[in-house]
């Protein structure tokens, strides 16, 4: 209000404060809470102190990477100097030290795949990788779809590859060395049925040994990926896939 008793305040008034410079775990109290009730005290012991020191970069340097990143995209290069064609994605320092920060640092991709993360002798429980997601996304969100994709790709390929493509890829998509570091693609989404895999039209049909997809995926996250998956059921649902 004003000394005449009008009100003046402006939409941008009803926002939220920047939270930049918070650790998004120390100020989240319901996050504390369930944490302290849902995990042993030998877990949160152990992994409780590397949630703080996410949530603080969250609210700070993962902050300002992920500003940095938005005002420098990934450029795509067609082709070489010599007029060869390579396709490959450049990437911002920035956007590559926030890569290094989700699979490096904190294993969010693999946590939950094998033992030995931040000392704790099994797979971490898949709630404990759900946190760390959570506080991750709270400084970039951007980048935690690649990473899923890697997390999930590799319960596809244990679950459901042959065992030569899993000893050929799954040792590089478990690694947490940036430079070693298989990442993983998925083709889901379609024009018809966006991201939702109960209505996706595209079909694979066996075909002499080999597989052959019919149909058309729209768009692919992470496209540069070191493996790439196409989602694709094996028999048309009854109102879908027409060859």
């Amino acid at each position: 209000m004003n000394d005449s008793g009008m009100n003046t305040s402006q939409r941008a008034d009803w926002v939220a404060p920047d939270c930049a410079g918070l650790n998004f775990y120390d100020c989240d109290q319901g996050l504390n809470l369930g944490v302290a009730r849902y995990l042993s005290a030998d877990l949160r012991a152990v992994v409780e102190p590397h949630m703080r020191e996410l949530g603080q970069l969250a609210g700070s340097r993962l902050d300002e990477l992920a500003r940095v990143a938005d005002r420098h995209r990934p450029v795509l290069h067609h082709r070489d100097a010599y007029g060869r064609d390579v396709d490959s994605i450049e990437y911002h320092p920035s956007f590559t030290e926030m890569e290094r920060i989700a699979y490096g640092q904190f294993s969010i991709h693999r946590m939950s795949h094998v033992a030995g993360v931040f000392g704790w002798p099994e797979p971490m429980p898949p709630l404990i990788k759900y946190i760390f997601q959570y506080l991750f996304v709270q400084g970039e969100f951007g980048l935690m779809c690649p990473v899923s994709m890697t997390d999930t790709g590799i319960t596809l390929l244990r679950n459901t590859s042959t065992r030569d493509v899993a000893d050929k890829y799954l040792a590089q998509m478990l690694s947490d060395d940036i430079e070693q570091l298989y990442r993983c693609a998925q083709f889901l989404t379609e024009q018809g049925a966006g991201s939702d895999v109960g209505n996706i039209e595209v079909v694979a049909k066996p075909d002499g040994g080999q597989w052959r997809i019919f149909g058309d995926k729209w768009f692919c996250s992470s496209t540069d990926a070191e493996v790439i998956l196409l989602l694709a059921p094996r028999k048309a649902r009854p109102w879908a896939a027409k060859d």
